[in-house]
């Protein structure tokens, strides 16, 4: 009936146990939450597809991409290692030819193959580069364009 110190001596052993058992737990989920939060921001940023920034009063830089196409993947590759520099300065876009909405930018603008479409913050044709880049051509295509 009632308890006996055996009984009452087993109920204070496993409190603080339960406390012990607890702490390593929290521990490890705060350490996989913290390396999802890295990870996640150590993937690459998508690109927008909305054209109606162009004329907003920033510089743009559009890619008309085709995914099939390696120059247009090497190009897409010097973009992500080029972005974070150039990001305050110009908008990245990309206009997938293989979509509706990259259709129809290739149709307004007069592009008919893979290129880089440079306007300027009025929404002015600065430039088209049909040609594939690398890092360091891309970065000198932005400064001579955009006067940097």
């Amino acid at each position: 009936m009632f308890p006996t110190m055996k009984d009452t001596m087993q109920t204070s052993d496993h409190a603080p146990a339960a406390k012990r058992r607890l702490w390593p737990k929290l521990l490890t989920l705060a350490l996989i939450l913290g390396f999802a939060a890295i990870a996640a921001k150590l993937l690459p940023r998508g690109y927008s597809q909305d054209f109606s920034v162009i004329g907003k009063g920033s510089n743009v830089m559009v890619l008309v991409h085709d995914h099939n196409t390696v120059g247009s993947m090497e190009t897409m590759n010097a973009m992500h290692k080029t972005r974070d520099d150039y990001d305050s300065r110009v908008e990245f876009l990309v206009a997938d030819r293989l979509t509706p909405e990259g259709e129809k930018f290739m149709l307004a603008y007069g592009i008919n193959s893979v290129a880089l479409v440079f306007f300027s913050p009025n929404g002015e044709k600065l430039n088209v580069i049909y040609e594939q880049q690398n890092e360091a051509l891309l970065r000198k295509n932005l400064n001579a364009v955009f006067h940097f």
